[in-house]
């Protein structure tokens, strides 16, 4: 939101490296309990709330607004980044917490 183009999907990765993106994340979590995991994924939805809310409609909607979007508006990258993972997350959870 400063002007600088983020790093997408994540620092060091290209769209092309998904697989071993999420290879490291999970390598990355193994540690974690599924109470932690619960709780950073509650943690993680509270700051993208946040940050949809610090925007106005315009912001948000207004395609190329932000010249990191291109040709596209910031409501297809909140979107793309977080409904289906925040869904399969819960989702993954509520298994995990189901066989234990």
């Amino acid at each position: 939101m400063a002007g600088d183009t983020p790093s997408m999907p994540a620092p060091g990765y290209k769209w092309r490296n998904l697989k071993e993106l999420n290879y490291q994340i999970w390598m990355n979590y193994q540690e974690v309990s599924l109470s932690q995991a619960i709780r950073k994924l509650e943690l993680s939805h509270e700051r993208v709330m946040a940050l949809i809310q610090n925007h106005t409609e315009e912001e948000i909607m207004t395609k190329k607004h932000y010249k990191w979007v291109k040709t596209s508006n910031l409501y297809s990258y909140f979107a793309a980044n977080t409904v289906n993972h925040y869904i399969w997350a819960i989702q993954r959870c509520t298994e995990i917490a189901k066989k234990l």
